[in-house]
Protein backbone atom coordinates (compact mmCIF):
# COMPACT_ATOMS: atom_id res chain seq x y z
CA UNK A 1 0.00 0.00 0.00
CA UNK A 2 1.33 2.98 -1.11
CA UNK A 3 0.71 6.06 1.42
CA UNK A 4 1.32 9.66 0.48
CA UNK A 5 2.50 12.40 3.02
CA UNK A 6 5.14 12.62 5.17
CA UNK A 7 6.34 9.42 6.84
CA UNK A 8 8.90 9.89 9.73
CA UNK A 9 11.13 6.85 10.45
CA UNK A 10 13.84 6.25 13.25
CA UNK A 11 15.60 3.28 12.78
CA UNK A 12 13.48 1.54 9.86
CA UNK A 13 10.76 2.01 12.81
CA UNK A 14 7.60 4.57 11.74
CA UNK A 15 7.10 6.76 13.74
CA UNK A 16 4.59 8.99 12.37
CA UNK A 17 2.51 9.05 9.24
CA UNK A 18 -0.38 10.88 7.99
CA UNK A 19 -2.33 8.36 9.91
CA UNK A 20 -0.78 9.37 13.00
CA UNK A 21 -2.83 10.21 15.93
CA UNK A 22 -0.55 13.63 16.54
CA UNK A 23 -3.12 15.53 18.68
CA UNK A 24 -3.43 19.30 18.76
CA UNK A 25 -2.32 21.62 21.39
CA UNK A 26 -5.35 24.18 22.56
CA UNK A 27 -3.12 25.99 25.37
CA UNK A 28 -1.40 26.48 28.17
CA UNK A 29 -2.12 28.33 31.57
CA UNK A 30 0.59 29.40 34.50
CA UNK A 31 -0.42 28.52 37.64
CA UNK A 32 1.24 31.06 39.56
CA UNK A 33 1.47 28.66 42.52
CA UNK A 34 -2.15 28.60 43.96
CA UNK A 35 -5.14 25.91 43.13
CA UNK A 36 -7.66 27.40 40.14
CA UNK A 37 -9.16 26.45 36.67
CA UNK A 38 -9.31 27.55 33.20
CA UNK A 39 -12.01 26.49 31.02
CA UNK A 40 -11.81 26.24 26.71
CA UNK A 41 -14.12 24.58 24.77
CA UNK A 42 -11.32 23.10 22.78
CA UNK A 43 -10.98 20.61 25.08
CA UNK A 44 -14.57 19.31 23.99
CA UNK A 45 -12.79 18.57 20.67
CA UNK A 46 -11.01 15.45 21.87
CA UNK A 47 -9.81 13.61 24.49
CA UNK A 48 -7.83 16.32 26.60
CA UNK A 49 -4.29 15.63 27.68
CA UNK A 50 -1.93 17.79 29.43
CA UNK A 51 1.46 18.19 30.93
CA UNK A 52 3.01 20.13 33.94
CA UNK A 53 6.27 21.81 33.87
CA UNK A 54 7.60 23.10 37.53
CA UNK A 55 9.45 26.19 37.80
CA UNK A 56 12.09 26.33 40.36
CA UNK A 57 10.59 23.47 42.48
CA UNK A 58 13.55 21.75 44.74
CA UNK A 59 11.38 18.83 44.80
CA UNK A 60 8.77 17.85 42.09
CA UNK A 61 7.35 14.62 43.41
CA UNK A 62 6.02 17.06 46.59
CA UNK A 63 5.19 20.16 44.01
CA UNK A 64 3.25 18.95 41.02
CA UNK A 65 -0.63 19.98 41.10
CA UNK A 66 -3.04 17.17 40.59
CA UNK A 67 -4.86 17.68 37.66
CA UNK A 68 -8.80 16.96 36.98
CA UNK A 69 -10.66 17.87 33.62
CA UNK A 70 -14.65 17.85 33.69
CA UNK A 71 -16.24 19.09 30.38
CA UNK A 72 -14.67 22.44 29.27
CA UNK A 73 -12.56 23.03 32.15
CA UNK A 74 -9.42 22.36 33.11
CA UNK A 75 -8.15 22.64 36.96
CA UNK A 76 -5.45 22.32 39.06
CA UNK A 77 -5.03 21.65 42.75
CA UNK A 78 -1.87 21.71 45.02
CA UNK A 79 -1.08 19.43 47.59
CA UNK A 80 -1.14 20.81 51.04
CA UNK A 81 1.61 23.25 51.69
CA UNK A 82 3.05 23.44 48.37
CA UNK A 83 3.27 26.17 46.18
CA UNK A 84 5.64 26.30 43.45
CA UNK A 85 4.64 27.79 40.23
CA UNK A 86 3.88 25.89 37.16
CA UNK A 87 2.93 26.18 33.91
CA UNK A 88 -0.04 23.74 32.12
CA UNK A 89 0.37 22.63 28.49
CA UNK A 90 -2.95 20.97 27.02
CA UNK A 91 -3.98 19.25 24.11
CA UNK A 92 -6.75 17.13 22.98
CA UNK A 93 -5.91 13.75 20.28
Amino acid sequence: MSIWGMTVKRAGVVEQDPFTNMGRIIGRVNTNGANGSVTDDGLLTGKPEWQVVLLNTPSAASAAPTISVSGNTLSWEYPSGASWPAVIVYWVR
